[in-house]
């Protein structure tokens, strides 16, 4: 018979056992961690001549490997916090591919997971220009672009898993500069062309820094010209320069100053000028003279004596002329008729708290656009700036340099300019800090190619023409460096407030 209390006791406990069942915790098992992340050796024979260790900081692991690396595919050796419980959801054996970031998931029998960003640097963790000439013929000209192939492997932080390739012609720029042991080199392609994630153009150059033992000279004056009103500063990278499978060094690839919608804006029947000087003048060169300076036409291409030609030299001379007349400062006919007061005012300051010897003498460039004012900008050429040069005084931080220059000297006669001038100083000053952060952080950036790039030029610890001083060590270059800014901010506030 059945038995109606036995069947209700095996329910209750059928469902005791189920409900115990379903509300069993999971065993409590730590989320799985790497607890160290390596290339041995011995399981990467062909890349490697020793061990590389990673370094973890939070989920992400950075490794560098000291030298070129044509391919980077690697075996790692990882150990986990937990090797009974946890595994690695990868197949590492066969290795990976690490000219991009990889990631890397560890899983316990919980199904929780963390996930790892795994980076690596090859040589000094800068992006690598390679160019070969045709021939490997040697480029010993500033006149004559040789044909060349062109390959860029890009730095981690660009997140590319492509190599750049192009023809690309090339050749030797710049004057003293020129005649030094490391030179800099123009770049022109048959197209625009992209590099580095930048907006396309035919024409580049590679800035060799040569006489700045800190290479951060001209980066520290273009992020100056970035936070200021200027129109457009050049945009750059550093970068590592094989030539024909040689090292040349850390360079810098950097924007070719030239009229375009991505650099000075000016449309094609705007004018970019150079204020020069008769010894950087070439034989090709488009210039003219008003009573004080020498112009340089460098964009657009015009012939001499043409219409536009004298377009625009008539009209440089005739602002020359209000400027320095005895109504310059009349209110509808006046100097500020012809001149925009807020980039003269921003390129000014950013000369002066650099103390750039060149300030209204070479490589101060003006552009104006039809029915537009003179401006002031693009900047160029710093790395003799900044306390840098051991002439006109201007390695020190004491002193006014480019406000007794032609030109500006005279706008300090206007009061409004002046008014201006402190303005904006104030500006600058209260962006010292982030100027300071920007050193660090691409002294940091530079630190391994600090010491390939003084292995090839060997410029640390002995006097580079026209260096101020001999500060030893790179670090104590940068330093020396901050220290001069920081002089100098001090001193101008002071001065400023005089005025």
């Amino acid at each position: 018979m059945f038995n109606k209390s036995i069947f209700k006791n095996y329910i209750f406990i059928i469902i005791i056992l189920f409900y115990s069942c379903s509300n069993t915790e999971k065993e409590d098992i730590p989320i799985p961690q790497i607890k160290s992340f390596m290339f041995l050796m011995k399981d990467n024979p062909q890349y490697l001549s020793e061990d590389i260790v990673g370094t973890i900081k939070n989920n992400q692991i950075i490794l560098r490997i000291p030298h070129i690396l044509s391919k980077q595919n690697l075996i790692p050796t990882i150990k986990l916090s937990d090797e009974q419980y946890s595994w690695i959801k990868e197949d590492i054996t066969l290795g990976f591919d690490f000219s991009s970031p990889v990631e890397i998931t560890i899983e316990n029998k919980n199904g929780e997971t963390q996930t790892y960003e795994i980076i690596v640097y090859a040589f000094t963790g800068l992006p690598i220009v390679y160019i070969d000439t045709e021939n490997n013929e040697s480029i010993t000209s500033k006149d004559r672009y040789l044909n060349a192939n062109i390959q860029i492997i890009e730095d981690i932080y660009t997140r590319s898993e492509k190599t750049f390739k192009s023809n690309v012609k090339i050749k030797g720029r710049g004057n003293s500069t020129w005649t030094l042991p490391k030179k800099p080199y123009a770049l022109k392609f048959d197209k625009k062309t992209s590099i580095l994630g930048e907006p396309a153009n035919k024409s580049w150059v590679l800035l060799a820094n040569y006489t700045d033992k800190t290479n951060l000279r001209n980066e520290t004056a273009f992020f100056m010209g970035r936070i200021s009103n200027l129109d457009w500063t050049p945009r750059s990278h550093f970068v590592e320069l094989f030539i024909n499978n040689i090292y040349y060094g850390t360079y810098q690839i950097c924007d070719k100053i030239n009229i375009s919608d991505s650099r000075v804006n000016i449309s094609d029947n705007g004018y970019l000028l150079e204020v020069d000087n008769p010894t950087k003048i070439g034989n090709d060169d488009i210039t003219f003279r008003t009573e004080r300076l020498l112009f340089c036409i460098k964009d657009p291409d015009i012939e001499k004596d043409s219409e536009r030609y004298q377009e625009i030299s008539n009209h440089i001379k005739n602002i020359e002329t209000v400027l320095f007349g005895d109504n310059f400062l009349d209110k509808d006919n006046g100097y500020a008729k012809y001149i925009d007061k807020t980039s003269f005012v921003d390129w000014y300051l950013i000369n002066e708290i650099t103390k750039n010897n060149d300030t209204f003498y070479s490589s101060s460039f003006m552009n104006i656009s039809p029915d537009g004012k003179l401006k002031m900008g693009p900047l160029w050429d710093y790395d003799i700036s900044l306390g840098n040069i051991n002439y006109n005084n201007n390695q020190s931080y004491e002193g006014f340099y480019a406000k007794n220059t032609i030109w500006i000297a005279r706008m300090f006669e206007d009061p409004e300019f002046v008014s201006l001038v402190k303005d904006r100083f104030n500006y600058f000053k209260s962006k010292k800090n982030d100027i300071f952060i920007n050193i660090n952080d691409n002294a940091d950036y530079l630190k391994y190619s600090v010491v390939e790039n003084n292995n090839k030029s060997q410029t640390l610890y002995k006097y580079t023409w026209p260096n101020y001083a001999i500060w030893g060590s790179y670090n104590n270059e940068v330093q020396y460096l901050k220290n001069w800014i920081e002089k100098r901010f001090n001193w101008l506030e002071s001065a400023f407030s005089n005025l």
